[in-house]
């Protein structure tokens, strides 16, 4: 019993929650504002968050066909105290009822009318008389209006939309068509003047036709204080021409535009020629990834000099920035790296601080685009990653970031080290390798050049005497790393090139593509042997595959079966993934019907065939000993299948998405796996148990490698995030020697 301090008792309360002050609970919900599931679960699990939450639930709605308006306006009907707290509606014009939807929202001032998927054809928005005339009655506090993925015949039928929201004062428009043009054009724009509409802020997105954007430039320039136009997708054949007049309240402009020459070049003659007499601040968003920006800049010398033009025009405006990463940021911490590199390009902005670089409140450590690359150092005391960014990130064995540089201007494709760990090999989309001293830092020694096309593949000789690179110019190249000079030229002649493997004693280099194995004698200099992997339906059979191949041995001239090759090949099921036995003697190929096939190298003989995948093979991998293979596939658990017969062995359930990596551990006992479900998962290979399932990474994960003494595991991200996880903490370290 409770006593209540004048002789009385009260029973006491049991279970009773706990009570949180306002603050608290008005911080925990906005900070959780953008996240409905969040919401959601606040509602449901707690009475003090419950109607907070359910008011931000209401106060953004999406109702984009007949029922849900229906449900919703039930909803209101039988809960009218939420009314006053929706503010803005997402609906399809086509099904929204303005009445009495309009009538009973007095706060809603938020009004955005889409397709509900692709844009409609044309007569989108060929919507009737009297539900606009609702609108125009009811619609009195609606004061921002968004068009997105809609289309309309003609003007006429632009305007009277816009006709219906007579007070609105910010219009976006994004991804709008427009059929054509009509004759009172000056009529309509007198009536929408007549009708007192007065837009402050025009914001014109991707993908809005030219006619619609001129015909609102045109109605309402003597009024807008704040523009924004996106000349990076826009129908627009001249962006430079549609701003033009006085624009005599116009106080801030704000151009997005894509690295293409043409927009850039429409860009810079908006720069010197449209200076309104009021404009004060100008913002260029570049729309581009900055691996995109990167590698456009460095793909052509007059690319550059559009940059240098910009960076000098842009000093014309009262108040002018330049932001290179548009509305994204970069990872916290790696602001000033990407300030040095850009200003190379844009100097004058960088030294005035007009170069603007926002960088995100996430504090984890990584790239800020795609990983495209994970390798453990041979001594296994450095992880390498690249990413689309442009960037490589050198890691220690703990996971710690040591140093990060922007290594090439274009998508960094591939990493290998050296046999000694000392020196670090980046192939790029920008045509180059190049070869870095990885021991202090990263200074580049030199930079191998004779590609035309973008180099996918590099890789170091076991004994470090010879690089080899694959590029998409068909070629495959041989360089000696004593002199940095090209010693062989490939040429593979058709657009067929994958990956490229160095046996473990040096003397063979195979090369596989998506139709056929070369194996070169790097001794000789030579072709040893040169056997198609890709095959039609009916060589299920491998005595059949094995007499296709003994009659490619015999048909002659190399360049006529090649040529021969191209014309059939393309209806074979294609190669997608491939790995090579550490003994060099066995390769394992898979294939986008779901097939697997191992091969002997020397021989080209088909050994094993194996369908266990109903979708394309995207990983497959021997054990260290050879005796395993690990395959995987976009639509499908990974399988473990007995090297010999091709029987499957297991089947590792649990991912929830596609598993694009997967890897033995160097013990062979464990394997890795990699999904798009965002997860890392550790696996036994005895029995096929889960022993630890990571959820460190926001996005898909395509990466995933353990170091070669098998004592961490690390992976990287579609989000540019990398993880290092210490087997100690997961399994007993002497499980896993290897």
């Amino acid at each position: 019993m409770n006593s209540t301090g004048d002789g009385r008792f009260t029973q006491p309360i049991m279970f009773a929650s706990p009570r949180l002050a306002w603050e608290l609970i008005e911080r925990i919900i906005s900070h959780s504002g953008d996240d409905r599931r969040t919401l959601y679960s606040f509602s449901l699990t707690c009475h003090q968050l419950r109607p907070r939450s359910l008011c931000l639930m209401v106060a953004d709605v999406d109702i984009m066909d007949r029922a849900q308006v229906i449900t919703f306006r039930d909803f209101l009907e039988a809960y009218p105290h939420f009314c006053p707290f929706v503010y803005s509606i997402k609906a399809d014009p086509t099904t929204f009822m303005p009445f009495p939807l309009l009538y009973i929202l007095p706060n809603l001032t938020n009004t955005q009318w889409s397709s509900p998927a692709t844009p409609q054809p044309l007569g989108g928005l060929s919507l009737p008389l009297p539900l606009l005339t609702c609108c125009h009655k009811f619609g009195t506090n609606i004061t921002s209006l968004s068009l997105v993925s809609l289309s309309s015949k003609t003007t006429q039928e632009l305007c009277r939309v816009l006709l219906a929201f007579t007070a609105i004062k910010d219009l976006r428009c994004e991804r709008l068509g427009i059929g054509g043009t009509v004759a009172n054009g000056a009529v309509l724009e007198q009536r929408l003047r007549s009708q007192r509409l007065k837009l402050r802020n025009i914001n014109i997105g991707y993908n809005v036709h030219e006619t619609a954007t001129k015909f609102l430039f045109d109605s309402a320039q003597s009024t807008v204080e704040i523009l924004s136009l996106d000349i990076t997708y826009s129908i627009i054949s001249g962006p430079s021409a549609l701003l033009c007049g006085k624009w005599p309240e116009l106080l801030t402009l704000t151009l997005t535009v894509s690295t293409n020459q043409d927009r850039f070049e429409a860009l810079i003659k908006i720069s010197k020629e449209f200076h309104p007499s009021r404009l004060n601040e100008v913002s260029v968003e570049l729309r581009s990834t900055v691996g995109d920006l990167l590698s456009w800049i460095g793909s052509d010398e007059g690319n550059l000099h559009l940059c240098s033009e910009l960076d000098q025009t842009l000093l014309s405006y009262r108040h002018p920035q330049l932001l290179p990463f548009g509305h994204r940021r970069t990872r916290s911490g790696r602001k000033d790296l990407w300030s040095e590199e850009f200003a190379k390009y844009f100097p004058k902005l960088t030294e005035r601080g007009l170069l603007k670089i926002a960088s995100s409140a996430d504090i984890a450590l990584g790239h800020d685009d795609l990983v495209t690359a994970l390798v453990y150092s041979p001594d296994g005391s450095r992880l390498a990653t690249a990413s689309r960014d442009c960037t490589i990130i050198l890691w220690d064995s703990d996971g710690q970031l040591v140093h990060e540089w922007v290594a090439h201007t274009g998508s960094v494709r591939s990493l290998a080290f050296s046999p000694d760990s000392r020196h670090l090999a980046s192939g790029s989309w920008d045509r180059m390798i190049a070869i870095w001293d990885v021991g202090q830092g990263s200074r580049k020694i030199t930079t191998l050049k004779g590609h035309t096309e973008q180099v996918e593949h590099c890789a170091w000789s076991p004994d470090g005497t010879l690089i080899v690179s694959g590029s998409w110019d068909n070629t495959v190249r041989l360089w000696d790393t004593r002199t940095f000079q090209q010693l062989h030229l490939l040429d593979i002649s058709t657009n067929d090139f994958y990956h490229a493997y160095f046996s473990f004693d040096g003397r063979w280099l195979i090369l596989i593509g998506s139709h056929r194995c070369r194996v070169w004698d790097v001794g000789r200099g030579a072709m040893h042997i040169n056997f198609r992997i890709a095959e039609g339906e009916e060589t299920e059979d491998k005595a059949a595959i094995d007499e296709e191949n003994e009659e490619d041995k015999g048909e002659g001239d190399e360049e006529d079966k090649d040529e021969k090759d191209e014309k059939d090949e393309d209806a074979r099921p294609q190669c997608c993934a491939a790995a090579l036995n550490l003994q060099g003697t066995c390769l394992a190929t898979g294939y986008v019907d779901g097939s697997v096939r191992i091969w002997d190298v020397q021989t080209g003989q088909c050994l094993v065939f194996s369908r266990m995948h109903t979708r394309r093979v995207t990983v497959v991998a021997f054990s260290s000993d050879g005796t395993r293979i690990l395959s995987t596939s976009w639509g499908d658990t990974p399988k473990i299948l007995d090297t010999y017969s091709g029987t499957m062995i297991l089947s590792l359930e649990g991912h929830t998405g596609g598993v694009g990596a997967a890897c033995f551990s160097p013990c062979g006992k464990y394997v890795a796996s990699a999904s798009s479900d965002e997860t890392v998962r550790l696996w036994r290979t005895d029995d096929g148990s889960c022993m630890g399932i990571f959820s460190e990474h926001k996005d898909a994960v395509w990466l995933s490698a353990f170091s070669p003494d098998g004592k961490t595991l690390s992976s990287g991200a579609n989000d540019g995030s990398v993880v290092m996880r210490h087997i100690r903490d997961i399994i007993p370290v002497e499980d896993t020697s290897v």
